[in-house]
Formats: structure tokens, C-alpha cells, sequence
């Protein structure tokens, strides 16, 4: 979901107006991409959608190539905006879920939804303020994330509760990690590609919301 092609060498700096520009750009699309989502979610809780667990990780996979391979193009928009429906399917289902299992479902889904906004807002806030250069941490995130990946397909075989929330508390840390690293490839490192820049953040918005919800729903759920 997190898609390289656009890392810039750490020496590479460009002008305040770019970085200013991008950062509009960036977050004006996300903004549209995430009412999309959301848009999405209502529906397909309502109408109690579902996805299964292979057609989303091969759509995930196809979107991303999709976006990164016409990024330069109208039809970046369009994908992004069909990978934007497919993280709402998703998500609706997880919300549908949690409604239905829990008798505090909503407030559950309440307080994910605050939380992952305000770990998004403070997450960018500080890669955007702070001097220390996270430009380094790629490497790690990359490795991470696929080694995570890796785990949650083996234990849609195994179904391991106590597995699947520890990997969902890593997941979180990895998404975290991805936001800052993706918001400093912005404002220092030469990012210039607002339809990536939007869609890996709404990947981490995605990834943070539903799996704040699946831990608040373990710890906090009432049945």
C-alpha cells in the first residue's frame, strides 16, 4: 500500500512554494478521498457488504500498481478514487461488524474514528515541525510492513486471536511510522506527486482506524 517510487535522495531539496503546493495539493485530494471512503463505508454498512479477505489483498495490490503506473495522469485520479471505494467497502464491513457484536458498537467506532484522527493530525504536525530527518526509516517500514503482511496471511489460516491482536498493535506502529516518513518526503525530501502522497495517507488513515477499532472492540467491547 505504501508504494517507493517516489523516495528521494535525503540531499534533494526544493523550493517553500512546491512543498507548499504539494502539501495543498496532497491534503485537498485526501480530504475528497477520505469523504469518498467514508461515503463508501455508510453504504456498504447499510447495505451489509462484504469482502472477502483475497479479493481485498489482490485489489489493494492491484490499485497501487495501478496508481503508481499512471501517477502522472487523470487516470491516477480515477484509481485513486476506486482504491478510495475499495478501503470504504472494507471499512464499512468492519464497522457493520462491530455495531452488530457489540451493544457500545457505536461508541467504539466513535472513538476509533477520534483517535485515528487525532494520531493522524499529530503524527503530521511533528514530521512537518521537527529537525530530526526520518528519511532513514524506510527501510525499516518497508521490511516491517511485509513481514506483518506476511504474519496476517498466515494466520487467516490459523485464526489465532491473541495473534491477530498483536499483529494489529504492530500494524498500528507501522502506520504511524509511514506517516511521518511519507509527510518529511514532502516538506524536505523532494516529493512532488500529490495523487501518491494522498493515497499511501489515506492507506495509513485506513489501516489506523480499523485496527483501533478491532483493539477497542477486544478491550472494550460490551457483547
Amino acid at each position: 500500500m505504501n508504494n517507493p517510487v517516489y523516495t528521494v535522495s535525503s540531499a534533494t531539496r526544493v523550493s517553500t512554494a512546491v512543498v507548499n503546493r504539494t502539501l495543498r495539493n496532497t491534503y485537498a485530494l485526501l480530504g475528497m478521498l477520505f469523504v469518498f471512503t467514508a461515503l463508501t463505508a455508510y453504504v456498504a454498512a447499510s447495505m451489509h457488504w462484504r469482502i472477502g479477505f483475497w479479493p481485498f489483498l489482490i485489489g489493494i495490490f492491484a490499485f497501487s500498481y495501478a496508481i503508481a503506473a499512471t501517477r502522472n495522469s487523470s487516470w491516477g485520479l480515477v484509481f485513486s478514487f476506486g482504491f478510495a471505494a475499495l478501503l470504504g467497502v472494507v471499512t464499512g464491513a468492519n464497522v457493520d461488524a462491530a455495531l452488530y457484536q457489540y451493544s457500545n458498537g457505536a461508541q467504539l467506532v466513535g472513538s476509533a474514528f477520534g483517535l485515528t484522527a487525532g494520531i493522524f493530525f499529530a503524527l503530521s504536525a511533528y514530521a512537518m515541525t521537527t529537525k530530526r530527518d526520518f528519511s532513514g526509516w524506510f527501510a525499516f517500514l518497508g521490511v516491517g510492513t511485509l513481514a506483518v503482511l506476511g504474519a496476517f496471511i498466515l494466520n487467516y489460516f490459523m485464526q489465532i486471536p491473541a495473534l491477530a491482536l498483536a499483529l494489529s498493535t504492530m500494524i498500528i506502529l507501522i502506520a504511524c511510522g509511514w506517516i511521518i516518513w511519507q509527510t518529511q518526503q514532502i516538506v524536505r525530501n523532494g516529493q512532488t506527486n500529490y495523487i501518491l502522497a494522498a493515497t499511501n495517507l489515506l492507506a495509513d488513515i485506513f489501516i489506523l482506524f480499523n485496527h483501533l477499532l478491532a483493539l477497542l472492540g477486544f478491550g472494550f467491547g460490551d457483547d
